[in-house]
């Protein structure tokens, strides 16, 4: 930081500092004053600093320029510290800095109308002094500028990572169901700033980079919440107001893939009523997952209510057993390459001969031909939609085993 005291050859005179430490009360209340007329505090930066806080910092402004004028000196880094104040409540409300920037400069442009009052018929107000007076005050504002925009960004960053661990405590809370009420819950929320939806659903990614990476790249609606649980799970709770929630995920995740961020798997829990809903959206959108990878591993999105009845199921695993074997015995016993399981998954899958054939790399007349061997096997009709129902959910059921 450059020091007062090089910007000048001289001191100021003592006469005009001690003009400018009578008129101090004075002058703070009129650079007050005009801080809060003048500074266009918007919407978009958030509420002004309250006017005892501009105060403040305005007679912390004018002691400092008459300490190191007065002493021909450096200011410290306390005095500082006191002055760039505006510029740490700034950052705590997750506001721009530029209207405390403008908010000095105004204040300084006050304080110079001051001086050049005090000096107009003044004796000792010779060109040379005007000079020195001039590089004090012209001193003073860039030091005052530079720490404003130092402290900020420093107290920014503090800020930041104290709301991104809130928030990341946050959604722990909300899927683990570990706070006290939904009360208790919403204030934790606005202690970061972020007003929480009524419900949410939980969507559940895989991914073999960075999970934290990951979160980092997220575009997400308004009070959404992200974290990384492990390097390779990131949890996304999801705002459950509107229609259109599925497609807006299934977009997200189109996006991440299209990214090629490494090969992608998402769950997606249901919608239940309340926050108090939230951890039970996120215990579907894992089952989702591990479901889904079995079921159809190529798939990019699972959703709870789809692999529902293959949950139900493969959690009794007996019943689910007796199914398969009671479907597919006769194949399972006569098939140990299983070529003809193939094929038949082929043409449940594909939903006609050519599909299979072209999916197999086979010829069609060789499909046909496994299709005749696995009516005889299964003493089935492959064209009955209830047969078909029937083999596609033994086949699922076998893959989750």
């Amino acid at each position: 930081m450059a020091s007062l005291a090089t910007r000048s050859n001289q001191a100021l005179p003592e006469s005009l500092l001690e003009e400018l430490e009578r008129r101090r009360p004075g002058l703070a209340r009129h650079m007050t004053r005009a801080v809060v007329s003048l500074v266009h505090w918007d919407t978009s930066t958030g509420a002004p600093p309250r006017p005892e806080a501009i105060a403040r910092a305005c007679e912390a402004g004018i002691d400092l320029f008459l300490a190191t004028a007065r002493e021909h000196r450096p200011a410290t880094p306390r005095e500082m510290r006191e002055v760039a104040q505006l510029g740490i409540l700034q950052a705590r409300g997750s506001y721009s800095v530029e209207p405390v920037l403008a908010a000095y400069r105004i204040a300084a442009r006050v304080a110079w109308d001051a001086i050049l009052g005090a000096w107009r018929h003044h004796p000792d107000a010779s060109p040379e002094a005007m000079v020195a007076t001039a590089n004090y005050v012209f001193a003073a504002l860039d030091q005052v500028a530079a720490e404003v925009t130092r402290t900020y960004l420093q107290a920014r960053e503090q800020h930041m990572l104290r709301g991104t661990r809130a928030r990341a405590r946050l959604l722990h809370s909300l899927v683990s169901d570990t706070f006290d009420s939904e009360l208790a819950v919403q204030k934790q929320a606005l202690a970061v700033n972020l007003p929480l939806a009524s419900s949410y659903l939980a969507l559940v990614v895989k991914t073999e980079e960075g999970a934290q990476e990951l979160a980092g790249q997220l575009e997400l609606p308004a009070r959404a919440l992200a974290d990384a649980t492990d390097p390779h799970t990131l949890v996304v709770l999801w705002p459950s107001e509107g229609d259109d929630v599925r497609q807006q995920v299934e977009s997200l995740m189109g996006t991440l893939r299209a990214r090629g961020k490494g090969r992608l798997r998402a769950g997606l829990g249901g919608e239940h009523p309340g926050l108090r809903g939230t951890s039970r959206s996120y215990l579907e959108a894992q089952q989702a997952v591990e479901v889904g990878r079995k079921l159809q591993p190529a798939a990019l999105l699972h959703e709870y209510d789809e692999v529902a009845p293959y949950l139900i199921l493969s959690q009794n695993p007996l019943v689910a057993e007796r199914y398969v074997t009671h479907v597919l015995g006769p194949l399972l016993d006569s098939d140990p390459r299983g070529v003809l399981m193939e094929t038949l998954e082929a043409l449940l899958t594909r939903g006609s001969v050519k599909g299979a054939a072209g999916a197999l790399n086979l010829h069609r007349h060789t499909v046909l031909y496994r299709m005749e061997k696995l009516r005889d096997l299964l003493a089935v009709d492959l064209d009955d939609p209830a047969a078909r129902q029937r083999l596609q959910l033994a086949l699922a059921l076998r893959r989750l085993a």
